[in-house]
């Protein structure tokens, strides 16, 4: 990216400091805290800053980008997703503009031709995976001009500021940022062979027809499997196919059909697969699953097969923000990785406490025996906490959770709404009535995320908002974060996880074997040791996940260090991808 810079007008501390204080109270009426001015501070260094959910992350983070643009420094401010970025660009441009600084927001619908004139502005607004890609392709238009070992250079005066610093270092850090060319259309004997594996799939069984190979989780045929997979009737327009083809194909139908879920990983809409983020709950545009997953989902789902696809230039986001001489970044929850932080991107997490002690009640778990029992019981205190006026916020992990839930309510006669993927264009009008009297929200992490909900004054007398986790999640700082909706700058407000044997985090810390057993036990009597296997299967499952961020990145050195010694450049040369 070819950054232009306006030369910002030269304000002192003080001066900047009282210009944006002036153009605060009165553009949008109140003032900033002195907690808000020492984070900003904090984020002229290196560091990650943890503020409470509703300390003003938002405003903070403007603070710190005025400081260190005043200064002659480009800022960019990565947030969690577009809508974010749009929102504060626009909501903030009128403070930047009192001190001299201008501001823009790229998001995936900027066109391509008017992406410079947004990187020259003082300040952008956007996400990781835009900056990222808009890098990459900026790198690959000008790559004659550039030997290998020095296309990718640093930024030397470039400053990187995370809005949901922990959303982006750690849960985006599993996924490299991949920019892809389609290399040929699926030709008859190439989709023949996916849509007879998908149909061959589903009457494949563990593990007599396939095992789970090691800790990768990849699947490998027995040899009964293999045998009944060459014996079982092909399509004519197979017959070039070699039989590893074939038997890798139908591994790989097993694998989308065991692990990848419709109304948890996608969404069928249009007739195309639409993937969503497992951690914010939202729909990922322009992105696709690799290796031939896209292609066996859709013929899972009997729609037309999309081109297979070449990558042609990646990057992750380690390698990506190593190349800003400044990174910083808010967020309110980092301290359960500040050590990987520390260890992988070398900054500090400070915690800043709030600014008015904290009302929230946090209620004591709930055990469940069965999904049903859970669905029950979370109905039931709804009803409760209804019923006294106070608003209900009820978080699920997917969108299949929250569609199932929301039956039950409706069911017990309980009104409510319910944001998820399918609805995105409704977050705002959402979120600005979850906080009144009576009001029932079922939500996924996308009400999690970058959005203050504002209690009514009868909410807050009947006790503030209560927020019910329906199911751990794979990181217990989601669960906190979640848990942070209610209670946000001291006002009252409580909260409660509910737990049964069905939960997928059982499997996914004890494999599916062992999570069978909690189950059968879990109906012979009270489960009340329930809840120290989900918290211990949460440990194992970040610890695992942590594993596989750390073999990545050391692949991704390996592999770049052998390409450079070749002439080649890690991140543009054409690859397959690695998995």
């Amino acid at each position: 990216m070819n950054f232009g810079l306006p030369n910002p007008e030269k304000l002192t501390k003080k001066l900047l400091r009282k210009r944006i204080n002036e153009s605060c109270v009165a553009r949008l009426g109140f003032q900033i805290r002195a907690s808000q001015w020492e984070a900003a501070e904090l984020l002229g260094s290196r560091c990650i800053v943890e503020m409470p959910t509703g300390e003003g992350k938002t405003l903070t983070t403007l603070l710190a980008a005025c400081s260190l643009a005043a200064a002659g420094r480009k800022v960019l401010i990565a947030t969690a997703n577009d809508y974010l970025a749009a929102r504060d660009a626009e909501w903030m441009s009128t403070l930047y503009d009192s001190v001299g600084l201008t501001v823009a927001s790229v998001t995936t619908s900027t066109p391509r031709g008017d992406r410079k004139g947004v990187y020259d502005h003082n300040i952008v607004y956007g996400t990781l995976r835009e900056f990222a890609f808009d890098f990459l392709r900026h790198s690959m238009e000008n790559r004659k001009e550039y030997k290998p070992q020095g296309m990718l250079a640093k930024f030397p005066d470039e400053v990187l500021i995370l809005d949901e610093a922990d959303s982006i270092l750690i849960d985006e850090a599993r996924t490299p940022m991949i920019i892809t060319a389609p290399v040929s259309r699926i030709d008859p004997t190439r989709e023949a062979c996916y849509r007879w594996s998908s149909a061959t799939a589903k009457g494949f069984q563990h593990p007599e027809d396939y095992v789970r190979a090691g800790g990768s989780g990849q699947i490998a045929l027995t040899e009964k499997g293999r045998k009944r997979a060459i014996a079982t009737k092909m399509p004519s327009t197979m017959a070039d196919l070699t039989t590893t083809d074939i038997l890798h194909s139908l591994e790989r139908a097993i694998l989308v059909n065991e692990t990848i879920h419709r109304d948890v990983h996608y969404l069928v809409e249009e007739d195309s697969i639409q993937l969503v983020d497992e951690y914010t709950g939202r729909r990922t545009a322009e992105r696709n699953f690799g290796g031939g997953v896209q292609q066996a989902i859709e013929a899972r789902e009997g729609l037309a097969l999309t081109q297979e696809s070449q990558p042609i230039a990646r990057i992750s986001v380690q390698e990506f923000t190593a190349r800003f001489a400044h990174l910083c970044g808010m967020t309110a929850t980092a301290w359960e990785d500040r050590e990987e932080l520390l260890r992988v991107y070398g900054v500090k997490v400070h915690r800043m406490p709030p600014h008015r002690k904290s009302r929230q009640i946090v209620m004591s778990p709930i055990t469940c025996r069965s999904l049903e029992e859970k669905w029950e019981r979370i109905a039931e205190e709804t009803a409760m906490m209804t019923a006294k006026n106070r608003a209900v916020l009820i978080g699920t992990r997917t969108i299949a959770q929250s569609e199932e839930l929301s039956k039950k309510l409706s069911e017990k006669e309980l009104p409510h709404v319910v944001l998820n993927a399918r609805n995105p264009t409704s977050e705002a009008a959402i979120i600005a009535e979850a906080g009144q009297a009576g009001k029932i929200t079922v939500a996924t992490n996308m009400a999690g995320r970058g959005t203050d909900i504002r209690l009514s004054e009868t909410v807050f007398k009947s006790g503030g908002m209560h927020v019910i986790v329906s199911e751990a999640h794979a990181a217990a700082r989601i669960d906190r974060q979640l848990i942070g909706r209610s209670s946000r700058q001291g006002d009252p407000g409580s909260a409660r996880l509910f737990v049964s044997p069905s939960d997928e985090i059982l499997s996914q810390g004890y494999g599916q074997q062992e999570a069978d057993k909690f189950l059968q036990a879990a109906l012979q009597g009270s489960p009340h040791w329930l809840l120290d296997k989900v918290l211990s299967a949460q440990k194992k499952v970040t610890l695992q996940h942590r594993r596989e961020r750390a073999e990545l990145a050391a692949r991704d050195e390996t592999l770049a260090e052998a390409m450079l010694t070749l002439g080649l450049d890690p991140h543009l040369d054409p690859q397959q991808e690695r998995h």
